[in-house]
């Protein structure tokens, strides 16, 4: 279980820290995505594209805590990723073509690729749930190799979900 947790906590921090990093070095795109949504009055969009920045840091951050507190934290990671997904849902449904500057300047439309992008990140604050509720703990896991393993595992899995938008251009069918 020290390598499940070990490998989620990885993955978790690698994705949130690229996605937050993303949105910090092209600030305006957030606050800009998150005025065009009309989801907060326009007098709160700085102050809520700071908060998701936030958020995003200490869910990264917080995941590495031990015990019932690192369950919490996976907790508190997947509800910050259940709302991002009803957001996406919400734009899937209205049928916009609007970016979510999930990882800062990405002008790819919101879509099913999205989902499933935060269907993986749920199903690793799951696997992190289930791992430090089963005992898990060790920052570093006891035997270097594995956990070398594992950590090349989430490193692979963070990347390919950091790289969704340019993923989804490379496989999408041209008209």
């Amino acid at each position: 279980m020290d390598y499940l947790l070990f490998g989620a906590r990885c993955a978790l921090t690698l994705t949130l820290l690229a996605s937050a990093v993303g949105k910090l070095r092209a600030p305006g795109d957030l606050g800009r995505t998150v005025a065009e949504l009309g989801f907060v009055p326009r007098r709160l969009t700085g102050a809520t594209a700071a908060a998701v920045i936030a958020a995003e840091v200490a869910a990264a951050l917080l995941v590495w805590l031990p015990g019932t507190t690192g369950v919490a934290a996976f907790l508190g990671a997947g509800a910050l990723l259940a709302a991002f997904t009803a957001v996406l849902v919400v734009l899937i449904r209205r049928e916009e073509d609007v970016s979510c500057a999930c990882f800062g300047a990405s002008r790819t439309p919101v879509g099913p690729a999205h989902l499933v992008r935060n269907g993986v990140l749920l199903a690793v604050c799951a696997l992190g749930v289930l791992a430090a509720a089963g005992g898990a703990g060790a920052v570093v896991p006891p035997e270097p190799s594995a956990a070398f393993a594992a950590g090349a595992i989430a490193v692979v899995v963070g990347v390919l979900v950091i790289a969704t938008d340019t993923l989804t251009g490379l496989f999408a069918r041209s008209e």
